[in-house]
Parts: C-alpha cells; sequence; structure tokens
C-alpha cells in the first residue's frame, strides 16, 4: 500500500516523551497524515540532516488521535539518536517510502558483558517482530539495532534477499541467534570426540553437498575422522587470535570408553592468545592421534565424564558447555518408565542429559558428520557397508532438544569448519522472539504521554492565534532570495551597461546565506562587516546621473552599518536593513535597465586577472571592501574547496549555518540569471574603480 508520507512543508519534529505507541522506532503522526494506515502503522525512513553528516533512521509512523495536525511526534529516546536538539531549530529532514524486505535469518552480537542467559532473556522478552533495519547502499556499512530496554547489537549476519538501499523487518519466522563473543563471556568447554568404528567410514566430499560443486560421483571423499580433526585445527586457530575473559578447555574421545586427551594431565586449561607454547602444542598432538577405533559408541558415559570435568574445574560464573562431535549412534527411545530417572542415566543419554541441564546449567551442541545421502553414495560407488556405519543423528538432535542447545548441525567440512570457527570466537545461541506487539490505541495512551501531547495541541492553538501579527511580518527567507535577485539584476544589468559588475556575484551570495537566512535562528556575528564586504558597488571615475538616486540609498544603508552606535543591531532593526538594501538595489537594477549597451568589450584592470574570477575593488576607508577571490566568496567557512552552496536544500559537505527551503507558495527561489555566466558587452574607457583613477 502506498501512503503519502509527511512533508517538512507541512509538518514539523517535535519531541515527546517515550512510552505506550511511541517507543522505539515508533513515531507518531495524526490519522488524517496517514489515510488507510493500519494499527501497526506504515514503515519509513527517517533522514535528519546535521552540520556534517545525514543521519538515517528507520522508523514506524504509527496514526494517534492525539497528535496534532502538522506535527510528527518522535519520542525523545529515538530523537537523542537522531541529534535533535531542545531548541527551536528545525533540522532540515525528509520521510521516505523504501521498499521492505522480511528477515529470514539474523545474528546478533552483543556490545556489553553480562551472563549469556540474562542477555538472551531480554532479547527474548523485547518485541523483535515489527522492528526495522535499514541497510544502507553501501555493502560495508556496519549496522545495529537498539533494542528497548536492552543492549545495542551489533547485526553480525543477516539474509534478507542480498538488497541494498532497502528496509528489512524482523517477523515471527525469522530465525534470531545472539552471539556472545569470548571477549564479554566466559565459557568452559568440554569437547567429546567419537572414535568408534564407523568414523572411519571415508563417505565425507571434500566440498559439502551444500555446494554446486560437491556430492556428485566420483568426488573425492575423505573419512570421517579426518572431517573431525580438521574442524578442531580450525578451533584452536580461532582460539589463538583471541584475549578476553577466561575460558577453559578439555577434550575426551569415547568409544564404549572414554579416555581423557586434552590436557594430558588432566582437568582443564586455558587456551587463548596468551597461552604458552607447550599447552598450544599438546592440543594439536591430541586432535592429530585421534583415530578410529574398532568399537561401539556409548554416548551416555561420555556426557557423564563431560558433566564431572565442567562440575570440578569450571571457572565459577561462566557458562558450561559440552560439545558432542560424532556421526551417531543407533537409539531406541526408553518408554515414560526411565525418563527422568537418573539410576538410568549411564544408558539412557537423555535423560541424563535433561538432568545436567536442568540441575547444574550444563548445555549440549552437538554435531553430526556426514548425513544419509552422503553414505547412500558412497555405497553407489561400489562400497560395501552396513546398518553400523550409516550416520544416524536422531540420538543428537533429542540430546540438544533437552540440552539447551540450538538445532544439531549436520554435515561435512563446512559444517563442522564454520562451527567450530564460531565457537572458538564466542558461543552463539538461538532465541524465541515470540509475537509482534502492537500499538496501543490512544485509550491506553501513558498519562505523561498523553498530557506532554495535549500541552503540545495547546501551544500551537495558540502560536495560531497569533498568526495573524505573524505573518504581518516579512519572512527572512522570502526576503533572503528577493535580496539575491535583485543584486543578480543589478550585477547583469551593470555588466551590460557599463562593461563591468558594480557587486561581486558570488560575494554577495556568500554574505547572504550567511548572514540574512541565519537571522532568525543563528544570527551571524560578522553580519556588518560581510554585508558592508559584498554590497559596496565599485567606484566609477564618471557615474551617469541616473544611478546617483540609487547608488545614494545603497551608501547611507551601510554606513549605517558602519556607525558603532546607531547601526541595526537587533534582528528586527537588520531584517528591516535587508528589506531597504533589496528596494535599493531593484532601484539600481532599474536604473540600469535605462542606460544603453556599453559601446565594446570590457577589459578587467590590470592585473586584476579574468573579471569572472575576481573583481578588484578599492579598500573603503575601514577595510571592509575587499577584493573576495570567487573560490571564497562562494565557500562558506568549513567547506571544501569547490563548494557551491544551493540556494535552498541540505548540503552536507557544508558546515556553516545553513537556510532552509523557501515556502512553495511564495514562488522562490526566483530563477536569477548568472552573470558569471554571461560575457561582458561594452567598454569601460569611462569607468574606473576607485583606485584606479
Amino acid at each position: 500500500m502506498n501512503v503519502p508520507m509527511p512533508s517538512p512543508d507541512r509538518h514539523r519534529l517535535h519531541s515527546v516523551p517515550a512510552g505506550g505507541p511511541l517507543t522505539g522506532q515508533r513515531i507518531g503522526v495524526c490519522p488524517a497524515a496517514l489515510p488507510g494506515a493500519g494499527p501497526m502503522g506504515v514503515p519509513a525512513l527517517l533522514t535528519v540532516g546535521s552540520a556534517t553528516a545525514q543521519v538515517p533512521a528507520a522508523v514506524r509512523l504509527v496514526p494517534l488521535a492525539a497528535v496534532p495536525e502538522g506535527v510528527i511526534a518522535v519520542n525523545e529516546d529515538l530523537a537523542r539518536q537522531l541529534g535533535l536538539g531542545e531548541g527551536t531549530e528545525q533540522p532540515a529532514w525528509r520521510l521516505d517510502a523504501v521498499p521492505v524486505e522480511p528477515v529470514k535469518s539474523l545474528t546478533l552480537e552483543s556490545s556489553v558483558e553480562a551472563p549469556f542467559d540474562v542477555l538472551a532473556r531480554e532479547l527474548s522478552d523485547a518485541g523483535l517482530p515489527g522492528m526495522l533495519l535499514w541497510i544502507p547502499p553501501q555493502e560495508s556499512a556496519e549496522l545495529w539495532l537498539d533494542v528497548q530496554g536492552s543492549a545495542s547489537y551489533r547485526v553480525k549476519a543477516l539474509e534478507a534477499g542480498g538488497r541494498h538501499g532497502v528496509l528489512v523487518e524482523i517477523g515471527e519466522r525469522t530465525d534470531v541467534e545472539l552471539f556472545v563473543s569470548s571477549a564479554r563471556n566466559g565459557v568452559d568447554i568440554v569437547i567429546l570426540a567419537d572414535c568408534s568404528g564407523s568414523m572411519s567410514v571415508p563417505d565425507v566430499p571434500e566440498i559439502s553437498e551444500g555446494s554446486s560443486y560437491g556430492g556428485h560421483y566420483g568426488a573425492a571423499r575423505r573419512p570421517r575422522m579426518d572431517v573431525l580433526r580438521n574442524a578442531l585445527s580450525d578451533l584452536l586457530a580461532m582460539r589463538l587470535g583471541i584475549s578476553g575473559r577466561v575460558s577453559r578447555f578439555a577434550m575426551l574421545k569415547f568409544t564404549h570408553t572414554t579416555a581423557h586427551v586434552f590436557p594430558r594431565a588432566g582437568g582443564m586449561a586455558e587456551l587463548d592468545a596468551g597461552s604458552a607454547g607447550p599447552a598450544v602444542e599438546e592440543f594439536r598432538n591430541a586432535v592429530a592421534l585421534l583415530r578410529p577405533e574398532d568399537a561401539g559408541t556409548d554416548i551416555g558415559n561420555a556426557l557423564h565424564e563431560a558433566a564431572n570435568l565442567l562440575y570440578l574445574h569450571g571457572k565459577p560464573g561462566n557458562e558450561r558447555l559440552i560439545v558432542l562431535v560424532s556421526d551417531g549412534a543407533h537409539w531406541t527411545r526408553r518408554g515414560n518408565d526411565g525418563v527422568g530417572e537418573v539410576v538410568y542415566a549411564a544408558k539412557e543419554p537423555v535423560s541424563l542429559m535433561e538432568h545436567l541441564h536442568r540441575n547444574t546449567k550444563v548445555r549440549l551442541h552437538a554435531v553430526g558428520i556426514s548425513t544419509l545421502a552422503m553414505y547412500r553414495r558412497w555405497i553407489a560407488d561400489g562400497n560395501r557397508g552396513g546398518e553400523v556405519f550409516e550416520p544416524n543423528h536422531e540420538l543428537l538432535q533429542q540430546l540438544v532438544r533437552v540440552g539447551g542447545g540450538d538445532e544439531a548441525a549436520i554435515g561435512g567440512f563446512d559444517v563442522l569448519t564454520r562451527y567450530f570457527s564460531g565457537l572458538g570466537a564466542g558461543m552463539t545461541r538461538r532465541v524465541v522472539v515470540g509475537a509482534a506487539r502492537h500499538a496501543r490505541p490512544d485509550a491506553q495512551l501513558p498519562p505523561h504521554l498523553a498530557e506532554a501531547l495535549h500541552r503540545l495541541a495547546e501551544q500551537l492553538r495558540e502560536s495560531a492565534a497569533r498568526g495573524t501579527a505573524r505573518d504581518s511580518e516579512p519572512d527572512v527567507q522570502q526576503l533572503g532570495f528577493r535580496l539575491l535577485e535583485s543584486a543578480g539584476n543589478a550585477i547583469r544589468e551593470s555588466r551590460r551597461a557599463l562593461g563591468t559588475p558594480l557587486f561581486r556575484h558570488k560575494a554577495a551570495q556568500f554574505a547572504v546565506h550567511k548572514a540574512v537566512f541565519t537571522l532568525e535562528t543563528r544570527p551571524s556575528p560578522t553580519f556588518d562587516r560581510d554585508m558592508a564586504s559584498s554590497f559596496t558597488p565599485a567606484r566609477l571615475a564618471a557615474t551617469p546621473p541616473a544611478l546617483n538616486s540609487a547608488l545614494a540609498a545603497i551608501g547611507t544603508l551601510l554606513d549605517q552599518l558602519r556607525a558603532p552606535r546607531n547601526g541595526p543591531k537587533d534582528a528586527g532593526r537588520r531584517i528591516e536593513w535587508v528589506g531597504e538594501l533589496t528596494g535599493a538595489l531593484e532601484e539600481l537594477a532599474a536604473a540600469l535597465a535605462t542606460l544603453p549597451d556599453a559601446p565594446g568589450p570590457a577589459t578587467a584592470p590590470e592585473g586584476s586577472g579574468s573579471a569572472a574570477a575576481s573583481v578588484p575593488v578599492a579598500p573603503e576607508p575601514n577595510g571592509y571592501a575587499q577584493d573576495v577571490p570567487a573560490d571564497h566568496a562562494t565557500r562558506p567557512e568549513g567547506a571544501p574547496a569547490g563548494h557551491v552552496p544551493p540556494q535552498n536544500g541540505y548540503d552536507p559537505t557544508y558546515s556553516g549555518p545553513y537556510p532552509p527551503a523557501a515556502p512553495a507558495a511564495a514562488g522562490y527561489p526566483p530563477t536569477a540569471p548568472d552573470p558569471a555566466a554571461q560575457p561582458p558587452t561594452g567598454t569601460s574607457s569611462v569607468l574606473r574603480y576607485r583606485g584606479e583613477e
């Protein structure tokens, strides 16, 4: 559904207290501004301009009857993120309707140190469905998600169709994972490596089934044990690049019995960037010595030994994790008689894991090596197998379900490499996101928000009552554009009739942008100097009588600027002064229009360079009138070389004060000819700049 977006010429941004329907990304508008919008509102991109940059934010426009017409109510939390100040100055902004894509999967990385369970619970309760993210056109941009009532999260991975320059929306079906770096959250890990006889089966392609080149007949295949050793080497490489919270490791190999292989002396050892060389070498040797043995599989006994290690040697406060790596085992569910009874734990691994997770907070991840499809293709190549060699991951999935882990990862080289590389950097856990939260109706607005919106409506009514008086005052923005237009006309006519411009066009542009457009918001402290320097006309050797009246009026106005006591100091008097100068320039342009064209081509004064680049003017006694290079004349303070300020709109490269757009109904900005684009005609044989007589 296409809904017209509120625009700056009809609406203003107002900060209001956060609460009720106006929390997080939700901003309120009058229902009349969103015809046909539902209770969830309309997704949009809000872009707020500052002196140096534009800040984009994904928002949801919510129709609320309590919001006055012409107002966009931005909750104070979002207002702070966007840099909206408390003053009356209205920043440049716009709202755009952009495409919205659903998020299929999302991995968020915590930015704070906190227990994993606490962070996962906060994310689960945060109402993620319905939240929006802006994917900028730049692929390298880093994305963050600000969660109401929780910390900010970095977007570690996101799948939403691969598009950029779109909004994406988290839904109830989005797979959300929480990643916590090892530098922020300590985790003690025991790895259980399956060394049963079935691990010798060479049915895993060197490129996995998911690849466009893998899984076909005749592809090179490796034993399952090679896949395990390769993944453990990746785990070590990742751990050696990380230093942070203390984490401890141990590795057990198991068949029908369980043996401790790292650390060799028993217990658990730290394995990270600060680990000594002997510990690292010992782990490498332990991985290299893993071999399939002619024996069966007892997963229950291995889980029991791993839990004992975590209980006796784990660091207090750390997460406790068992990582079971196996090609599975043939297993039949026990009936209800055995479920939860510890006496059967050694024979019933699911009951044991359920007990460990519930009572000791041990969590289980399982990684399944090989798949039934890989095994069957290996058999189809003419190899002999048997039921005991078939990968069977049903038990692993049941263990993960009761052990508080994520869905078991199952596959070949790339699956294990991806899992163990991630495990080396930190822990990942799936988060249940719950249902979407709808905005509440006006009847349930929190009292503080309802009161703030009521006060805002009263203020707007009072302001409207004073509107007649304000309407009689001059509009500064329109006045500024009129001044630019009248200066442009005077410059054009002086080029035609006198063969040289009476004013520097770019200097006049600079002064109006800096000193006039800001009179009502941020008055320029150099108003007098800027206006006098830019609007002092060139001294003529012989002044045509038709110009005397207009030039005298301009001279009187300039003398007022230089008067130490009687000059226009307050904003109101300066606005009047700008209006008087505009009238004098219009009179001057009209007088110039009565003069005939200059007889020959204009010549710039000797040594002055081209007339388009710079117009030399003799200094006034007070030093105001001076030569202004063309680049400087159009480049406000802080803007880069070559900058040409537009007459309206937002320019992120300009760091000085900036004029807002002119009201559409006024018909401004006028289209004034650019004197610099018109070559001068005529001669200046009787005209000279002061100082050149």
